[in-house]
Parts: C-alpha cells; structure tokens; sequence
C-alpha cells in the first residue's frame, strides 16, 4: 500500500504535472463524477490517469454505464483537453473533456468534486442493469419496501401509479408518455419546475398514438439495428399551453438566444460495440440517426426518409445540436420529438437480458445547480434485441 499512497499524491498535484497513475486496488473502489451515482471501478484492471501538461486522460472500467458530454454555455470556462474515457465491456461510450480535478479517498474515484466554477462536463451513470440508487437529483432516498422490480420502475418514470397498479405485470396504456407533462390524473412523483429532461421508451399504438414502455423501441433486418427514444425537455414551470404532443423546434441547432436565462442540453448514445475481422460486440461505428416528428409504424431502413434533421455516426452520438430553451419570446419553452439510429450489426448478439444500446440526455451543471432536472431516473433509456423483456427486473426476476 506505501507504493499506492506515493501515486495517489501524483492526482492530488492536478493538471500541472505530469502523472501517469495505474492502481492496484487492495478493496472495491468507485467513481463518482460531479456527485453523479456511484458506479463501480473494474478490477482488475482498476482506473487509468494520464497527464501530460495541459492534456491528459481517465479511462475508467465499471460494471455499470456512463454516459458524458460537455455542454458548453456563455458564463462556462473554454474545456480544458483532459478527457473521461468510460469502459463497461465492449460497449462503445462518449468521451468527453474537462476533467479539471481527480482525487482518490477511502475507496472513492471523484471527479470534478466541489469546484469553484461549473465544469462543462455532465455525466449519467446507471448500474450494470440500469439501475439507479435514486432518482432524485439531492441525492435523497425513498423509504421503499417494493421489490426490486417496483423500486426501479419506480425510479424510472416520474408518475405516481395509481393504487392496485402492479409492475410485475403493468398495463402500460395507463402510464404517461410525455414525462415532462404530467396531469391531475397522470400525477408526477417530482414537480420539476426548473427544467424536465427525459429519454424514454414508446410503442406505437395505432392510429398515430403511442404507448409508454420501460426499454427503447429496436427492431432488426438481420443487416442493420434500429433503435428510437422519446425526447422531452421543458424549461421553467409547466404550464396549460404544454400538451405533451410533439413539438420540434423552429429553430432547431441553432445558438442560445442572448440576454436571457436559459437552459441547454444534448443527446449521447452507446452501443455494445463490435469490430468487423476484429470482434468484439454487436453493432458498428459507421451508421445514422435522425429526428422523427411522429413514431413510424414500423423500424426499417427509410425511418429517416423524411425527417427534419439528421446526421451520420462514425462512433456515438457527440454532436447532436444543443436543444436550447428559454422563456417566450426568446426560446422554446419546451420541446417533444423522437430520436432514431441505424447502426450495422458486424458481430454476435448480446444475451437476451443485456442492452444493445442506450440514449442518454445531459443538462448543463448551471441549471443543475439551480434545482433543474429533479428526476434523473428517466435521463437514459436502454434498448434490447426485438425479443427480449429488458433487464431481469423488468420482468420480475
């Protein structure tokens, strides 16, 4: 342990130094970034940090997911190029910049802990079955003696179900499917009236409507993977001009308006990642996504035929447009539509309770600080071959 401890001081030194820092750990450790959840460090090969100068980077393995962007605003600091690597098997996660502070304590990995001005770095953690210790932003626990089942659907959709209501067996035409417009008859466990960000899963149910679901839309052609999400995102209270229908923004990629307080955000996605003549796991690099105004009847190769806005993928999706909000007239107060990906399939299938594929949404840490997004359970969504009931909980196991 004297050779641990002669390392770790190498971290406490920050940026200005060189460092190069591969520990052996003796007891689990874990990472946490900005106070996000707690995810697990792999071990072996435990965590990876690297400095030199001004550049540098933190690859991290865990057993569960992270997902990271950096969101930049008018009142942040320019990113400084050291970078957060996650690792969770052959899954293919973003990288992101501005790691500007790691420190190793008492079996804890912290990333950008307590700094003086907010770093452009956001990250969502879930466990290795996406489980979320809690949902709630303050990081405080419900007293709960649900099964794990009920505790996790629970701390996934923000709704209070109604008595009788079971979730080993729910009937999901009665559960919102616009997450940031919740109702008298469709209550919220958490009023976010801050900011409300949220991916989720949706069916179609005929005749143009659609019906809530626990993972993400897939389907395939034995060629390609097809994936869809639900986006919404609400800035400052509800109010009775939001219907929850979809609503994609006029000025959709476009800046922050000036000389208001708003909010930013954006879209990530990772993927069980594979190599052709390489291997590894199910989906490639190369593929697309695009944005879908209604849900498509069916998943198939012209789901993007069409849509508004769309772009090509060569790894996860890093570049989505910010989705900016802000007080009429400035902005768009909130905004509802749907995500779509097409990746190739170039190796072998996961197991059937193992995800494919995840979206994820990120708030920029300001409004985070501010009491936006409340509910974080529902910030990422997971998606599993066409067959698969999810992870084991979804089911009851």
């Amino acid at each position: 342990m004297p050779a641990f401890k002669m390392s770790a001081a190498r971290i406490f030194a920050g940026l200005a130094a060189s460092a190069f820092f591969t520990p052996a750990f003796c007891t689990a450790a874990t990472l946490v970034i900005n106070n996000e959840t707690p995810l697990d460090v792999t071990t072996p090969p435990g965590f990876t940090y690297r400095v030199t100068g001004s550049d540098g980077s933190l690859s991290v393995p865990t057993d569960g997911f992270l997902f990271c962007a950096n969101i930049s605003t008018s009142g942040s600091t320019t990113p400084t190029p050291v970078t957060v690597m996650p690792q969770h098997g052959d899954w293919r996660l973003p990288v992101a910049q501005d790691v500007q502070s790691v420190a190793y304590s008492s079996g804890t990995l912290a990333v950008n802990h307590s700094l003086a001005v907010p770093s452009t770095l956001v990250c969502h953690a879930s466990g290795a079955q996406g489980e979320t210790l809690t949902p709630l932003s303050d990081g405080v626990f419900r007293n709960s003696y649900e099964t794990k089942t009920g505790e996790q659907y629970s701390n996934l959709i923000n709704w209070i179900a109604p008595t009788g209501f079971d979730w080993t067996a729910p009937n999901w035409s009665l559960v919102p499917t616009a997450p940031c417009n919740p109702s008298q008859d469709q209550p919220a466990q958490v009023d976010e009236d801050v900011t409300c960000a949220a991916v989720s899963g949706v069916r179609p149910a005929g005749a143009g409507a659609t019906t809530r679901a626990g993972t993400m839309w897939t389907a395939t052609d034995g060629v390609s993977f097809f994936y869809v999400a639900r986006v919404d995102a609400r800035f400052g209270p509800q109010t009775g001009a939001d219907s929850g229908d979809p609503r994609f923004p006029a000025n959709f990629g476009g800046t922050e308006p000036e000389g208001a307080v708003g909010a930013v955000l954006t879209l990530v996605d990772g993927y069980d990642r594979g190599v052709v003549g390489v291997g590894g796991g199910y989906l490639g690099d190369i593929g697309a996504w695009c944005v879908l105004t209604q849900l498509p009847n069916a998943l198939d190769g012209n789901i993007c035929v069409g849509s508004p806005a769309s772009g090509i993928l060569n790894g996860p999706l890093t570049e989505f447009p910010p989705i900016t909000l802000n007080v009429p007239p400035l902005g768009n107060p909130s905004v509802a539509y749907y995500i779509a990906f097409i990746r190739p399939i170039v190796g072998p299938p996961p197991a059937i309770n193992e995800p494919v594929a995840a979206v994820s949404i990120l708030l920029e840490t300001s409004v985070q600080a501010e009491g936006g997004d409340k509910f974080r359970g529902d910030d990422t969504a997971f998606g599993f071959l066409p067959t698969s009931t999810g992870f084991p909980w979804m089911s009851g196991q």
